[in-house]
């Protein structure tokens, strides 16, 4: 009982954690890749930019399934989010574009394996409306 006790008070204290820098500023990114302007762009190279820093490999291999979460639901929103979904979409692989161009070798490798639903199905992509 101490022990399910300690956990609950460390649970406690995880959530009333302040949210760290690099978190913030990627969420920050995150929330413009779905922009029909330049802060698109502007946000895809900061994600590329921080997301290939040295030790935030954890961080990248979110992005990316998060990136294939959001362009999986975004596909079936229907008509009303189609423009949204299809700037996300470009913001989203403006980014992958990008952070594999500026990325290290040996720190991209391991990410390969979480890059399938987004590259699965080309074809799939060319003929999405959305796109």
């Amino acid at each position: 009982a101490a022990a399910a006790a300690a956990d609950a008070a460390d649970a406690d204290a995880d959530a009333d954690a302040p949210v760290p820098l690099v978190r913030r500023i990627e969420l920050l990114a995150r929330s413009h890749l779905s922009s029909p302007g330049p802060e698109r762009d502007a946000a895809a190279a900061l994600c590329a930019r921080l997301l290939t820093r040295p030790g935030l490999q954890p961080a990248l291999r979110e992005f990316i399934v998060w990136g294939a979460a959001s362009l999986q639901g975004s596909r079936g929103d229907g008509a009303a989010a189609v423009g949204t979904a299809s700037f996300l979409t470009v913001g989203i692989y403006t980014t992958l574009a990008a952070i594999f161009k500026l990325g290290h070798r040996e720190e991209l490798l391991p990410q390969l394996v979480h890059l399938g639903p987004l590259i699965a199905a080309p074809a799939a992509l060319l003929g999405d409306s959305s796109v």
